[in-house]
């Protein structure tokens, strides 16, 4: 809800604007308080500067995979949100998303994962696991381990929403500042608008498409159901790949589903000749009694001049 209420002004931005005074100035304070400690290995952080989904983690996904003949043991580094595990620990098929959380496990199908409410605790375990490269999903905006290169994610389709700063917009931060402090800035999506803002300067860009696709879906008329911070980028990648959606069930970012949740889709895409679909994040929360009638969507990022994007993230990471 809170996405399109931030898409543009309105009387309830206004209403807020005093808020995001009062956050913006916690906000300095805690840079200002605050020292990042340094790592022994390379750290490249992925994130962005609004709150929602903008791509953060299939960009971690494709930069691990782009990275791995550069690294040998390449660690992803999340804070495990809403898992209830403190950390430092490596994910395992033995873990569930109660304990280190949705997008943790998900990176764990491609790689080695550590999770740490305290990432600075969670970096030196990396370190003393033999680790040589550590990607953080999230984290441009805290304060605790020196990050050698940082890629900003923009979704171009939602961009910077109405500008403003929680809890009036959808910032974490300035637009200004999120840009200046960013190496590198990786655009997903179609919408060629969102150069039109000249705080962007372009020698910084690469742009990105998501490629969409369901195994065995003949049914491409879908029931498509998730839980993330951005449900509707989710339903225009479907529209642009092909898919028709019927119907839709968005809940809040990282909602976990109840079995009344679950029958409740499946039994009224039953009774209107649906395939329901959901994300492979999502899916991984889905009960397993009712994962054979779901399809999960599978996601892939193609970065444009991928080549480049890898020297330049290279030649950041080694810079420092």
């Amino acid at each position: 809800m809170m996405q399109k209420i931030w898409k543009s002004k309105n009387f309830l931005n206004l209403l807020l604007f005093p808020f995001s005074i009062l956050y913006y100035l916690c906000f300095v304070i805690y840079k200002i308080s605050n020292k990042e400690k340094r790592c022994n290995i390379p750290v490249l952080c992925v994130g962005n500067i609004t709150l929602g989904g903008a791509g953060k983690t299939p960009t971690v996904i494709e930069m691990r995979q782009i990275l791995t003949k550069n690294f040998k043991k390449i660690f992803v580094l999340t804070r495990g949100y809403k898992g209830t595990a403190n950390g430092p620990l490596i994910v395992s098929k033995n873990h569930s998303f109660h304990e280190v959380g949705d997008e943790s496990l998900l990176h764990s199908h491609f790689g080695l994962t550590c999770v740490s409410k305290k990432k600075i605790l969670g970096a030196k375990f990396c370190e003393a696991q033999g680790g040589n490269l550590i990607i953080m999903d999230d984290g441009l905006q805290s304060i605790d381990i020196k990050k050698d290169c940082k890629v900003l994610v923009i979704d171009s389709d939602y961009g910077f929403g109405n500008k403003n700063i929680f809890p009036s917009g959808p910032l974490r931060e300035p637009i200004n500042s999120g840009i200046k402090n960013s190496d590198l800035i990786l655009i997903i999506g179609n919408n060629s608008n969102i150069f039109e803002n000249d705080m962007i300067p372009k020698q910084k860009v690469f742009m990105a498409k998501k490629e969409i696709s369901i195994e065995s879906c003949k049914n491409k008329n879908l029931f498509v159901f998730s839980a993330l911070g951005n449900n509707s980028n989710f339903h225009n990648s479907l529209l642009h790949s092909g898919f028709t959606i019927k119907r839709i069930k968005s809940f809040s970012d990282h909602y976990i589903f109840k079995k009344k949740d679950i029958l409740s889709i499946l039994n009224l895409a039953k009774k209107e000749n649906l395939t329901v679909v959901c994300t492979n994040k999502d899916y991984i929360k889905v009960p397993e009694e009712f994962k054979n009638k779901i399809k999960p969507v599978n996601l892939n990022l193609k970065i444009e001049k991928k080549k480049k994007f890898e020297k330049r993230v290279l030649e950041c990471l080694y810079a420092n």
